[in-house]
């Protein structure tokens, strides 16, 4: 499996390039385009999404690039030598070496499958150009946006022990410290009756400090992000939603949202799993942000809504030990880290843990409204495919400082 062929670049391809070349397939063989399609074509495009990313995570890493490079090198040398070429062959532009008789009967059996997916391939045939135009030219205007837009907005400032961002004038972000230091993290059976295996062993772990926004994402301030960065776009939201957590926000629009608030002295990005944890629970390790024993009265789950609640409805009384306010139910939330099940019981760091290198889903917290009272404790793990948009998904933000 060609890396290059899957995202459609060539072998030099810069990461900007390849990160908008994935973009572009991810849009193409999205399983969402395709419902009006049949078992095998949506199955094929849902086979065909997972190689894109696992050429993403290859080709997106500097390292993991040039020892997939060096393999694939020293693979087509070695072929062309077992096929009788005396000399090597350029790196993915010469002329395949003659294939062997199962390598024959393999190429006849995939183009008996291909022409299965006729239909398919021919549809992201004739949209590749203009899917490739339309991100070249959203990526030019997003661009100048942020670059107007950041000659005033956003903006931070240290308030004793907040950062208070202005995303625009009387918009503003709040974040809360969190001081450096250790905390239990995970789940402890004899505490708490509901623990999985993937939330063991319960371990502690060491952060250093940073700042956490207090509450999720809200509509106004994306509102604000959307403005800023694709002006003159409309962007709706339901009406009277201004102060609830924004929804239907993909990984990838997370991070957007993130980049464009880092700006000089500071970093903003999503919580790595152990982050949001702590943030959640403090540093005893209890199973709620408020305690050890449930209280439907703190939180938007388990039945209390069938939608979202403002942000800070349930505060102070549903708050953890730090002030954070919806780190238990409302929406579930983004986190930097890549999920694996296993994690924990192979973990060896306890120094700022970043999770697993790659995977196909991404780490969501925190439970929603329409999620059981076992969903949102906080050492609750979960996960969903970065591409997602869903109604009871939305994110926060972590800061930290930077040099100038």
């Amino acid at each position: 499996m060609n890396f290059y062929q899957l995202l459609d670049v060539p072998p030099d391809a810069t990461p900007e390039q390849i990160k908008a070349a994935y973009r572009i397939q991810v849009q193409l063989y999205h399983p969402d385009r395709l419902q009006g399609a049949g078992d095998k074509v949506r199955a094929y495009a849902e086979e065909r999404l997972k190689k894109i990313n696992a050429a993403y995570t290859i080709l997106s890493d500097p390292a993991k690039r040039r020892d997939y490079d060096a393999r694939e090198r020293a693979a087509q040398t070695a072929r062309a030598y077992d096929d009788g070429n005396d000399s090597a062959p350029d790196f993915g532009f010469r002329a395949r070496p003659r294939r062997n008789r199962s390598e024959r009967q393999a190429a006849r059996d995939w183009e008996r499958q291909e022409s299965e997916i006729r239909k398919t391939e021919e549809f992201i045939r004739r949209q590749r150009e203009a899917a490739a135009q339309a991100e070249r030219e959203r990526a030019e205007a997003e661009a100048r946006a942020r670059q107007t837009a950041r000659e005033r907005y956003p903006r931070a400032h240290l308030q004793g022990e907040r950062l208070i961002v202005t995303l625009q004038p009387e918009l503003w972000m709040p974040f809360l410290r969190i001081p450096a230091g250790e905390f239990r993290m995970g789940s402890d059976p004899l505490q708490d009756p509901l623990a999985v295996a993937a939330e063991r062993p319960q371990h502690l772990v060491r952060l250093s400090e940073y700042f956490i926004a207090q509450a999720p994402v809200t509509y106004e301030q994306y509102q604000a992000f959307q403005h800023a960065v694709r002006p003159g776009v409309a962007w709706g939201f339901p009406s009277n939603f201004d102060l609830h957590p924004v929804t239907n926000v993909s990984w990838d629009d997370a991070l957007e949202f993130c980049n464009w608030l880092t700006g000089p002295g500071w970093k903003f990005r999503l919580p790595t799993e152990a982050e949001w944890e702590k943030a959640a629970r403090g540093v005893d390790g209890r199973v709620f942000p408020w305690g050890n024993e449930w209280d439907a009265t703190r939180t938007n789950a388990d039945d209390f809504a069938n939608t979202t609640t403002p942000v800070g409805l349930f505060s102070p009384a549903g708050d953890s030990p730090f002030g954070l306010s919806d780190m238990s139910g409302n929406v579930w939330e983004w986190c930097a880290d890549k999920y694996n099940a296993e994690e924990y019981a192979r973990r060896e760091a306890i120094v700022n843990p970043t999770g697993p290198q790659a995977g196909e889903g991404v780490v969501i917290r925190g439970g929603a409204f329409d999620a059981p009272l076992k969903r949102v404790r906080c050492a609750q793990r979960n996960w969903d495919y970065p591409f997602k948009r869903r109604p009871n998904l939305g994110f926060r933000v972590v800061a930290v400082p930077v040099e100038s």
